[in-house]
């Protein structure tokens, strides 16, 4: 073989190897590209499956119990020993609000209430001394009355017997069978026994009038008694004036109503408050859940008890698991401060949304009411 026909041979060779590298790398591309086109389809489907049996809702935030804890007296705030972010026990002081009026107002209470407990105990003093005084006198009166009414029957019937007496001896004076001293001595007996009966009448009537003064010396205990019901009713209103003292005097101390933490405090230590002004914001970390803003053309397929993902957007990547508890009654508009009644007949259609609240299934002391959060409500289970 010639020098030209090996170099040609030559050529030929490195020619057909440089094909043959060529057309392994495009079957490696095909086969790439294929991978990457079914691995597009399988997550197409995975995303279109999702879409269609799940919800997903962006319009979501954390909500929770906040309280406005709120002076109920007027006041110089005097301790404020708490501040944003501070965790607080049940019963811990958050505020005292300046209370030396309201403690000398009680003091002057006090004063007044001791004063007329001793005056009553004064006038049940009296009325026991009065009684006993009374009591004798009135006792030995009415004696005395029953002697005397008894005295005056007694003689009632030695005046009878007189008077008898006497007209049986006038009558024997003037038949001549009786002489005229006799009949003297008859008319001086019964003269006697009525000045004797009259005396004893007299005696009754006496007896009667002291037992009447006795009697109203016996009604001025109810008088002293009366008075003493009185002093008794004045302390009672006292003792509420007291009462209502002290409850002024514990309202000036605000304690905290459960375990929790201080979102926000609204005054300053030696700030003049209002009753009914804001003092504390005081939020219960274990009373939070979502609450999610639901179109109304989804609403139909919620259903209580559906489980939901819950990714808050302050920590990306991590999943919270939560359950539909409750789907509002109405839509968000209504609660609007200014709703629109379309006065002007120009309409647009506007999709609503209704408040879903979603129950966390553990409350995280990470999550806070106000974040903003999205939820993936799975519609398949019930």
């Amino acid at each position: 073989m010639s020098e030209r026909d090996a170099a040609d041979t030559a050529g030929a060779s490195a020619l057909g190897e440089q094909r043959a590298r060529m057309r392994l790398p495009g079957r490696g591309k095909a086969w790439v590209l294929g991978l990457a086109a079914l691995l597009l389809v399988l997550w197409g489907g995975k995303w279109l499956v999702h879409r269609v049996t799940h919800l997903q809702v962006d319009d979501a935030r954390i909500d929770g119990e906040v309280v406005t804890i709120s002076s109920r007296v007027s006041g110089w705030i005097t301790e404020l020993p708490v501040i944003e972010g501070d965790e607080v026990k049940k019963g811990q002081i958050l505020a005292r609000v300046d209370d030396r009026d309201s403690v000398l107002q009680r003091e002057v209470l006090l004063s007044r209430l001791r004063a007329t407990e001793g005056q009553m105990a004064v006038v049940r003093a009296q009325t026991g001394q009065v009684d006993q005084e009374t009591l004798g006198k009135f006792q030995s009166e009415t004696n005395r009355l029953v002697a005397a009414e008894a005295e005056v029957a007694a003689l009632e019937a030695q005046l009878n017997q007189a008077r008898e007496d006497y007209k049986r001896a006038r009558d024997l004076t003037e038949a001549k069978w009786l002489s005229q001293q006799a009949m003297e001595r008859a008319r001086t007996a019964y003269q006697q026994a009525q000045e004797t009966h009259r005396k004893a009448l007299a005696d009754v009537a006496a007896a009667r009038g002291t037992l009447s003064a006795a009697g109203g010396s016996r009604r001025q205990l109810q008088v002293m008694e009366r008075q003493v019901l009185v002093l008794a009713r004045q302390a009672e209103e006292i003792r509420a004036q007291v009462q209502r003292q002290e409850v002024d005097i514990a309202d000036r101390v605000i304690a905290s109503p459960a375990d929790g933490i201080v979102v926000m405090t609204f005054v300053r230590k030696g700030e003049h408050v209002s009753p009914g002004q804001r003092i504390v914001m005081f939020h219960d970390p274990t009373q939070i859940w979502v609450e999610a803003n639901v179109r109304e053309t989804d609403i139909g397929a919620l259903r209580p008890g559906m489980k939901a993902d819950i990714r808050v957007d302050a920590y990306p990547g991590k999943v919270f698991r939560g359950e539909v508890y409750r789907i509002g009654q109405a839509a968000t508009s209504k609660f609007a401060l200014l709703p629109d009644p379309n006065p002007s007949g120009n309409f647009t259609k506007i999709t609503q949304r209704l408040p879903v609240r979603i129950a966390l299934t553990v409350k995280d002391r990470a999550l806070r009411p106000g974040m903003m959060v999205e939820v993936d409500i799975d519609l398949r289970n019930d």
